[in-house]
């Protein structure tokens, strides 16, 4: 060659994008106030991950079709499963263990999602619930990306094959349309979907595989690819190629412009101001698609310590989430602890590195298949035990009182000692609302409403009842109560919404405030169910947030009071819509979950009297 140098070089500087993607994940997940846009190091993956897949198939495309699909998917699940299967089962047994059991429900319903890989589902109005408690912290919410890349295997070799047909430049005319129609989905899709859609992140994945047509079409007189060693083979590194660059002329001007895309992606990850994550969103995509196609060193991505970020990010990812979870359970609002547990998390990953990754890395695909296969079963086994344990119980008989028409809700029995008590009190704890005691079922979803209606046989009145997740939690008594004379059932609530006003101040309900935001377009969606279902009875049952804090002026001012006025607004739009009566559920204290954990040693120990004890249940909020 006369105007180029041959150097060979592994692609290190991709593994250094990977660091800088899962350090700014991190800082987002550990700080968010200080990195607000960190979440994006995910969309970063997105691309990496379409790189690595389009690499991987070309390599591939000149095999018969079957092997073709068993080659892929082998070696991407051969890295995937084993340490996520791994994380799930010591995740799970945490939960049983060191987690509140008022957190287990929750948990348990997230890895049965996340087992299957469907975290990204988009979750229901119960589930945000536990989401915004403390106590219920998800410890798979970070699971959906993994979620979304591994649905994104089961189109990629499709979208390929299709690519195939095409010859250069159609080629690569296909998978832009492919991206402009995804991303086109994306935008136009709601927050939801468009964050947790494989369909609506494809065009994510495509700019990976288009940047690695770019580097593919290279392999000319002046610039030699050769696809080398990946992390999916046996080895254990990632990406790995040759690089030549054609000039020094050339290289300098390829390495100045990637020096400006890794500022300004930086500077845009980093900045402690959240921005618009569309346009953000975009940027950083192609972005980190330009920082593939322009194959130099950088003194920052080329660094020792950003390469091995790179190298453990994948076990990095999985198991911080937990990990901050329970500090943030347990030493809230402690900077110099989540600190310490960011680091933790950096030392654990690197030790499941050096130790669990490399040894299945280099195992046989036989040995991996049968440790994913007994992974998953004892997943399984563990996530379901106790519906497992329950189904081996003998069948109860269950004897009315004479005194009663229903059978106890909670389930108390006559004769029950200190023993039996804890074991209900941790079912409570557990199951709360969601149990198959308190649900009554039969609640039909009227159309195009977000509301449901239970249908009666009574021919007198029209009930609703409406609120917050208190709704759920005494729904079966009322309808127990009042079917017989009921037409209509009709029940609404928004989780942690009251139907009067919005609280103003944040709540420290473990330190999840932002989705009070969110009640105060719930304030117009109570109006429009009680004048939409014209009821003769009405009952509100919620916990009072708003009505707790403090006068804006004190008590004798109240015609300036922000939360009075709401409230008297909203009753003056509710009222003519109640054709007899409205009952409103008086404030109820809230119980401390830890606290009930205690009652049965404490009973046995007897230094407490049962008034102390009572009030040790109690959750206090202090609104001074």
């Amino acid at each position: 060659m006369t105007s180029s140098t041959q150097n060979n070089s592994k692609r290190d500087d991709l593994q250094g994008v990977r660091g800088l993607a899962i350090l700014s994940v991190l800082g987002f997940h550990f700080f968010p106030r200080q990195f607000p846009n960190g979440y994006l190091g995910v969309d970063q993956f997105f691309v990496l991950s379409g790189f690595l897949m389009c690499m991987m198939l070309t390599k591939s495309q000149e095999l018969p079709i079957f092997s073709f699909f068993t080659q892929f998917y082998t070696r991407r699940l051969k890295r995937i499963l084993p340490l996520y299967f791994l994380f799930i089962l010591c995740t799970v047994i945490a939960l049983y263990t060191v987690f509140p059991t008022a957190a287990i429900l929750q948990n348990k319903k997230s890895a049965e999602k996340a087992v299957i890989f469907l975290s990204n589902r988009s979750p229901t109005e119960n589930e945000n619930y536990f989401k915004k408690l403390s106590i219920a912290l998800d410890l798979f919410t970070h699971t959906w990306s993994l979620s979304v890349e591994v649905q994104f295997y089961l189109l990629v070799p499709l979208i390929f094959l299709i690519g195939r047909l095409f010859k250069t430049l159609f080629r690569e005319i296909y998978f832009v349309a492919t991206a402009i129609l995804s991303f086109g989905y994306h935008v136009n899709s709601p927050t939801s979907v468009a964050f947790n859609s494989v369909f609506a992140r494809i065009w994510q994945f495509s700019i990976g595989m288009l940047a690695y047509f770019i580097v593919d079409n290279r392999k000319d007189n002046t610039i030699i690819y050769e696809p080398l060693k990946t992390m999916e083979s046996e080895t254990g590194e990632l990406l790995e190629e040759d690089e030549v660059v054609s000039t020094l002329e050339e290289s300098g001007k390829t390495r100045w412009v990637k020096n400006v895309v890794l500022v300004v992606s930086a500077m845009i990850m980093l900045i402690p101001i959240e921005l618009t994550p569309l346009g953000t969103r975009g940027l950083i995509t192609i972005f980190t698609g330009c920082l593939i196609v322009f194959d130099v060193e950088n003194v920052l991505l080329n660094s020792r310590f950003m390469i091995y970020i790179g190298d453990i990010s994948y076990a990095l990812y999985l198991i911080h989430w937990p990990i901050y979870a329970y500090v943030k359970l347990t030493y809230y609002r402690n900077s110099w602890i989540l600190t310490a547990a960011l680091f933790l998390s950096i030392l654990v990953a690197a030790v499941l590195y050096e130790t669990y990754e490399s040894w299945y890395l280099n195992q046989s695909n036989t040995l991996v298949g049968i440790l994913v296969v007994a992974l998953f079963i004892q997943n399984l086994l563990i996530i379901n035990k106790d519906e497992i344990n329950e189904q081996m119980k003998k069948p109860q008989n269950i004897t009315l009182l004479p005194n009663r028409t229903f059978p106890r809700l909670d389930g108390v029995e006559p004769n029950m000692n200190f023993d039996d008590a804890k074991l209900l009190n941790a079912y409570w704890n557990v199951y709360d609302y969601n149990s198959p005691e308190l649900t009554e079922p039969g609640c039909v979803p009227v159309p195009k409403k977000s509301w449901c209606e239970f249908k009666e046989n009574g021919t007198e009145y029209k009930i609703a009842f409406f609120g917050s997740s208190y709704v759920p939690n005494h729904h079966k008594l009322i309808i127990q109560e009042c079917r017989h004379r009921a037409k209509t059932i009709s029940m609404y609530y928004a989780v942690g919404c009251e139907p009067l006003a919005t609280p103003r101040k944040p709540i420290d309900n473990g330190g999840f405030t932002s989705w009070i935001k969110e009640c105060a377009h719930e304030l117009i969606n109570f109006v429009d169910f009680i004048k939409e279902t014209q009821p003769d009875y009405v009952f509100m049952l919620t916990r009072w947030f708003a009505v707790a804090e403090p006068y804006d002026n004190g008590p004798d001012n109240l015609s300036n009071d922000t939360v009075y006025l709401e409230m008297k607004s909203q009753l003056r739009k509710m009222l003519p819509n109640i054709k007899k009566k409205l009952f409103i559920l008086d404030s109820i204290p809230r119980v401390n979950t830890v606290a009930i954990e205690r009652i049965v040693k404490e009973m046995k120990v007897g230094k407490k009297t049962m008034t102390e004890i009572n009030v040790s249940k109690i959750d206090f909020l202090d609104y001074s």
